[in-house]
């Protein structure tokens, strides 16, 4: 019901608060007033200040004078006296110094002080008292002014506080009497409300309750009036019911979830009883499905070796349990990745084992479309010329014919098919379906166990093929020495590598037509040339290569492709002289996947090139190692790991290879301390790393962190310092790579060598 608003509850509290920014506003004008007069009389005080210096500095002067014994007060002190004149002046047209009696008298007695002493024509070496006696005189005036100044300021701010005190007073009583009325007619209201309340909250049906006035209370009183009237209504139409009378029309509105429950409550025992009934019906299909689940759970379980009997076992039992008529188990064939196939691995009809072979091609008939589109497909109406379903009295076409792919994720294994006379409904459709993953997984177990005994047996071939190489490792001790060494000198530079990539690298970036598009100090120091000569021109005009030979396209076409090369080539120098250029271009894609600039990363190995010479004996072994650990530098330039720390160790920032590594996601790592995600053997070490770190000394070394799995990983990880412009160390950059598998592969090279050497001394002894 709408009504015409009087003075409201918001209309009294909008009038409280606008009381309150009033006498703010009120206190604040008093305050800035305030202010202003003291601002006014600052250039009063000022010229009080002039005053008294100008008058020590009079009082030195005639001092000075009467030492020297000098006749007469002196330009200086004329001067002097003059500038106290002009200040006297200044201060008794200052309008303050018009109300005040005592700064005005005191002005002139000290200005006709200084007049006499300036018209004074000389004095004499016996009369110096009579300069001494004017000096006192207005050492006297000028106190007695500098108390009526001081007596002046201390009135104005007497009066400023005087003032506001007087505004606050007021306005607190104005707020206060806002508030003894505003509350007095809430308390009414709510006393009021509070019984009404009380007879609702004991389930009686109170009197109308009596709220006069246009406010919220008066519409929450209509409100809750109208309540009542309707719940005496509503208690009515159940009292009827009771006696068994007709009961009055109720006609409830859309929000009067009370009355629409009492009408819909003669419907609600009839559809409880068809509900029920749907539930029994549910719950049966349900343990129809769960039973099968276990049956079928039993037979995955029960086969691990043979796939053939396992098939057999899952169509045999699914078949009859199911009660169809027959059914099938294709299995995939993925020995040629080109043209995989279907294979038939096991046949149920009629409580009989068919033993069929057949292949089917991928996409071919039903199994292979099924197999292709790896969804599930359901015929009722069976194309002619398809099987018919023989028994010992005759043959039938089936009704219905259910294929479902057997997949994990989009993987698929193999194919389930089940024909039957009669039409399969939707949670047997259902049963198979969800045993589809279950049964591919145990396809794929048994098959990867398969897998595995073969992989044995070829293992121990390869072990009696081992023991046949032992004897020819004898001659070759000596190579294997030579690659030996090598190998430790190319896994120093794989070492060096990590700190080359932000201190000493040759760096250079190239468009993807080939153009430098920038290049750093030291690539530039290897060119020895400037940088504008480089920027901007052809990789062709600097590498000793054909431009024009397919083999330098190619290798431009696959780095545009995305696909990371790594190559050793020769640079001409403006100088004439030639150096060896050991390179990986890496692409770098941008946010459409499209390749933008290439990276390139060189060393120069000129020099190793030379001794390459010199070891023909060794140049194929080498040579195959060189292309392993240029293989393995590609690979270091595509997996380090980077985090950025502030000087407390809080994380700032990781890359995606560094979460990869670690276990944890970005969320959980960034604001968080790198300590919390070590254990107490990684702690101490940790910490004395960041002990040389805080000492501004870059740490290059190996460390060891186990991931939330409890799998431990092995970085080779460098903290480098960084300082800002203050030379305090504002964050630390920490590069890593992870070498858990290369660490696997020192422990088996130091194996290989232990082996050797046993192998040395057993020659030694044959010698000997």
């Amino acid at each position: 019901m709408n009504r015409h608003r009087g003075f409201t509850i918001r209309s009294g509290l909008l009038l409280l608060t606008g009381a309150v920014l009033l006498l703010w506003v009120l206190v604040g004008l008093l305050y800035m007033d305030a202010d202003n007069r003291l601002e006014e009389q600052q250039e009063l005080f000022d010229a009080q200040a002039g005053l008294q210096a100008d008058f020590f500095s009079l009082r030195e002067t005639v001092h000075r004078m009467e030492s020297l014994e000098q006749a007469g007060p002196g330009a200086d002190a004329i001067r002097l006296a003059h500038r106290m004149e002009d200040r006297l002046q200044e201060i008794s047209r200052h309008p303050s110094a018009a109300g005040s009696e005592g700064i005005r008298e005191n002005a002139d007695r000290l200005m006709a002080t200084l007049n006499n002493f300036t018209g004074r024509p000389g004095i004499t070496a016996g009369q110096d008292h009579i300069s001494r006696t004017d000096l006192l005189v207005m050492g006297d005036l000028m106190e007695a002014l500098n108390g009526a100044l001081t007596d002046h300021r201390q009135q104005l701010r007497k009066n400023r506080h005087l003032q506001v005190s007087l505004a606050l007073v007021l306005g607190f009583f104005a707020i206060g009497s806002i508030l003894m009325i505003f509350s007095y007619r809430i308390n009414n209201a709510l006393g009021k409300l509070k019984i009404f309340s009380s007879h609702l909250d004991s389930g009686g049906i109170p009197p109308p309750l009596e709220l006069s006035g246009s406010d919220e209370f008066g519409e929450i009183a209509s409100g809750l009036n109208g309540h009542v009237s309707e719940l005496r209504k509503k208690i009515r139409f159940i009292s009827s019911y009771a006696g068994g009378d007709s009961p009055p029309p109720l006609e409830p509105a859309e929000q009067d979830e009370l009355g629409n429950a009492l009408v819909i409550l003669a419907d609600y025992m009839g559809k409880k009883v068809m509900e029920e009934a749907a539930r029994n019906r549910k719950d049966r299909k349900q343990n129809w499905i769960s039973e099968g689940h276990a049956r079928m759970g039993e037979i995955l379980r029960s086969e691990r070796d043979n796939l053939h009997e396992l098939c057999f076992n899952i169509i045999q039992r699914m078949v009859t349990y199911m009660r169809v008529e027959m059914g099938s188990v294709f299995v995939t064939n993925d020995s040629d990745p080109e043209q995989r196939t279907l294979e038939m691995a096991a046949c149920y009809a009629y409580d009989r084992r068919k033993y069929l072979e057949r292949t089917l091609a991928w996409g071919e008939g039903l199994p292979g479309a099924c197999a292709m589109e790896k969804e599930r497909i359901l015929l009722t109406e069976v194309p002619p010329g398809y099987f018919e379903i023989t028994s010992g009295v005759g043959a039938a076409k089936p009704n219905c014919i259910l294929l479902v792919p057997l997949k994990i994720g989009d993987q698929v294994h193999g194919v389930v098919e089940l024909a039957t006379v009669r039409l399969l409904r939707s949670f047997e459709i259902e049963f198979v379906e969800s045993l589809s993953e279950s049964i591919a997984s145990s396809l794929l177990a048994v098959r990867n166990s398969q897998k595995t005994a073969e992989l044995l047996e070829q293992s121990r071939a390869q072990a009696d093929a081992l023991k046949i190489q032992e004897a020819a490792m004898l001659e070759n001790m000596k190579q294997l020495e030579l690659v030996h060494e090598e190998s430790r000198q190319k896994e120093s530079e794989i070492a060096g590598i990590l700190n080359a990539v932000n201190r000493s690298s040759p760096v250079a970036e190239f468009s993807p037509g080939g153009r430098f598009s920038g290049i750093n100090d030291r690539f530039l120091i290897l060119l020895e040339t400037e940088k504008e000569q480089v920027v901007g021109k052809h990789h062709s005009e600097f590498a000793q290569v054909d431009a024009y030979s397919d083999g330098y396209k190619k290798f431009w076409e696959t780095l545009k492709e995305g696909t990371p090369v790594s190559n050793t080539e020769k640079y001409r120098l403006f100088s004439g002289r030639e150096i060896w250029l050991e390179q990986t271009f890496t692409p770098v894609v941008n946010s459409e996947g499209k390749v933008d600039r290439i990276l390139n990363i060189a060393r120069d190995i000129t020099e190793t090139r030379l001794l390459r010479q010199q070891l023909e004996t060794t140049e194929s072994e080498v040579a195959r190692r060189t292309l392993d650990m240029q293989t393995l530098n590609m690979a270091v330039n595509a997996s380090l790991i980077r985090c950025e720390l502030d000087p407390d160790g809080i994380i700032m920032e990781v890359n995606d290879n560094y979460t990869k590594v670690t276990g944890y996601n970005r969320k959980e790592l960034l604001g968080r301390n790198y300590r919390l995600f070590l254990k107490e053997a990684e702690k101490e070490q940790f910490e004395k790393i960041w002990e040389q770190v805080s000492m501004n000394k870059l740490y290059e070394g190996v460390m060891r962190r186990t991931k939330p799995t409890g799998e431990e990983v092995w970085l080779a990880s460098i903290f480098s310092p960084v300082k800002d412009e203050t030379g305090k160390i504002c964050k630390v950059y920490g590069m890593g790579l992870d070498i858990t598998e290369k660490k696997l592969k020192y422990q088996l090279l130091e194996d290989a060598n232990r082996e050797i050497e046993r192998l040395k001394e057993r020659l030694k002894e044959h010698e000997g």
